[in-house]
């Protein structure tokens, strides 16, 4: 096993409501949680949220904004 370490800073915080465009129409959602997600080969780091409690949007992604 591989262990890495790795700094990140999301620009997103839990209880942030969100909007991002999902079949053509813009959604407003809560953040519920914020899963890191850390590639040990590149060092690549991409944010997924949890909104609502249920729906996880990759930021890398979608076009997310804070109205």
């Amino acid at each position: 096993m591989q262990k890495i370490k790795f700094k990140a800073k999301c620009p997103y915080e839990i209880g942030d409501k969100i909007q991002f465009e999902k079949g053509g129409k813009t959604q407003t959602m809560d953040v519920t949680d914020i899963i890191t997600q850390v590639s040990a080969k590149t060092g690549d780091i991409t944010f997924i949220l949890e909104l609502d409690g249920w729906y996880k949007l990759n930021t890398k992604l979608h076009d997310v904004k804070i109205p």
